[in-house]
């Protein structure tokens, strides 16, 4: 029998192929134990996840994660696909929590504040923008406790009253008065109104102009941070941070928003130190925080008074001017509603004078309105990201710890079982009738919940409130279409959802209405 050659050996492997088997074996190892991790670390017990997609293997559920726009109307689609108010998905080892009703929330976020209350690494706008001075967004380990216990007690209600309630007085008769000369642009005059009244009770700055420039700084931040590209993909898989810009254009836009945080974080509080230094401040939160500073300590604190000042200047009139803006959407589009309250107006306050804070509890209808105006639109339809300091237990279903909870307060909002036909603008809805109640207040999800429910919620109730007031008082507000309940306005996809542009009419309501607003 013909002896057989030996065999060749097998050609040695490349090392180019030797590399791409073993970044291919680590990569399959990291997504088997990231789609396991939940049954793997503190779950004991093997509790199934909440309802869901079913998650692909690695990349979880990326192609389930809403996006493209109105992702709370995508969350509360997938909430009545699994026929369940908690939505779970896993997206790049990163979990995510969707609550869609308030009952979850309250059980939640309200009652279990010290375990739900936390805020996830946000590496995007915290770490790439530069926004973790920013008491919105601030985990617990960030300075949270020190920079809410500075800002409550600034917007507790005896001090908004007695301090803040004659500036929004103010500013809103300047508003009034813009209404009247140049109608056509009350969404500005809107954003000045709401700026204003920030940038007089947080630095003592008085706005004298449309081209003030913290006013134009906070419209400019605003406009830069509806959408966020490539937020959603670093938020789940934070190392792509690292990458070069050039080849990741959403490093170029973080860092150039970067820029805006600094400015509008830093240029309003030196004006301040300048005018303390030179005797001629106001009154203001920041001028009195370093008045108090300089008697007591060294200087040390003022990067927390620096970063109070600034989240109040960033977040506060951007809300403000987004409700306002729904309003007058709103009221354009339903002019039943505006005539029941000029009713109401005319018949409680009359039509010699402008009203005020003290009218409030005889307006049953314009308190209605402002609900109403609060749960139509949400501002921030899925408000901030909240996360869980360690894993839990919620009905059975295991919450692994450090999940991304996202609630979903436009749907929490427009729960049909809560509020009939939820599309419509329907103050009614507030007014108990008979043995009929009133529907909840949304201000109960409006504001946020538990340990991260809005320091400010005091201070926006106001300042919507009088400004709405004032507005029907003197003015009649009507849409193109004759107030036909049409409107292709869009609401844009950020933290704070604001409206695309429209147009309406706005006059004068009775003759001598302009007589109303006397100077400021």
């Amino acid at each position: 029998m013909a002896n057989n050659p030996p065999s060749a050996p097998p050609p040695a492997m490349s090392f180019e192929a030797a590399a791409t088997s073993i970044v291919a074996i680590l990569l399959a190892i990291w997504g088997y134990t990231q789609w396991l991790r939940p049954f793997l670390r503190d779950n004991p017990n093997r509790l199934p996840l909440p309802p869901g997609p079913q998650p692909r293997f690695i990349v979880g559920n990326l192609q389930d994660l809403p996006s493209g726009g109105r992702e709370w109307d995508s969350y509360a689609a997938l909430a009545q696909k699994f026929k369940s108010d908690v939505i779970y998905l896993r997206v790049l080892g990163t979990s995510i929590l969707s609550i869609n009703s308030f009952f979850a929330a309250n059980e939640l976020l309200n009652q279990r504040g010290a375990v739900w209350s936390d805020r996830p690494r946000l590496p995007m706008i915290k770490e790439l923008m530069g926004w973790d001075w920013n008491l919105v967004l601030q985990s617990y380990n960030e300075g949270f406790s020190s920079h809410r216990r500075i800002v409550q007690q600034h917007f507790q209600p005896g001090v908004v009253t007695v301090q803040y309630r004659p500036v929004m007085k103010l500013e809103v008769n300047v508003l009034l008065q813009n209404l009247l000369v140049a109608p056509t642009r009350f969404s500005d005059h809107l954003k000045r109104m709401a700026g204003a009244i920030i940038m007089m009770v947080t630095y003592g700055h008085r706005v004298c102009t449309d081209n003030d420039p913290f006013i134009q700084l906070a419209e400019e931040v605003r406009r830069h941070s509806e959408e966020t590209p490539g937020a959603a993909l670093v938020d789940t898989m934070p190392i792509l941070k690292y990458l070069p810009s050039w080849i990741a254009p959403f490093k170029r836009i973080a860092l150039f928003r970067r820029g805006l945080s600094v400015k509008m974080r830093e240029a309003p509080f030196l004006m301040v130190r300048e005018q303390l230094a030179a005797g001629n401040a106001m009154r203001s939160m920041v001028s009195s925080l370093l008045e108090d500073e300089s008697r007591t300590n060294d200087g040390s604190d003022e990067e927390l008074i620096k970063n109070c000042g600034g989240v109040v200047y960033s977040a506060g009139a951007d809300t403000t001017a987004t409700a306002l803006t729904n309003f007058v959407l709103a009221m354009s589009l339903y002019p039943d509603v505006q005539r029941r309250a000029h009713a109401e107006l005319d018949t409680v306050v009359g039509r010699g004078r402008l009203l005020d804070f003290d009218d409030r509890g005889k307006l049953p209808y314009l308190g209605a309105i402002l609900k109403e105006t609060l749960r139509w639109k949400a501002v921030t339809p899925l408000g901030v990201p909240h996360c869980t300091t360690e894993a839990d237990e919620y009905r059975g279903f295991y919450i692994p710890a450090k999940t991304t909870v996202l609630p979903n307060i436009s749907a929490m909002l427009h729960d049909q079982e809560v509020y009939a036909d939820p599309e419509e603008f329907n103050p009614d809805r507030f007014i108990p009738e008979g043995t009929k109640p009133a529907a909840p207040d949304p201000a109960r999800a409006a504001f946020g919940f538990g340990r991260r429910i809005c320091p400010g919620r005091h201070f926006a109730d106001d300042s919507i409130w009088i400004a709405i007031s004032n507005i029907l008082q003197v003015f009649s507000i009507q849409g193109p279409d004759g107030g036909i309940r049409k409107s292709n306005v869009q609401w844009s996809s950020g933290l704070v959802s604001t409206p695309s542009a429209f147009a309406c009419d706005i006059q004068p309501r009775f003759e001598g209405a302009e007589h109303l607003m006397g100077d400021d």
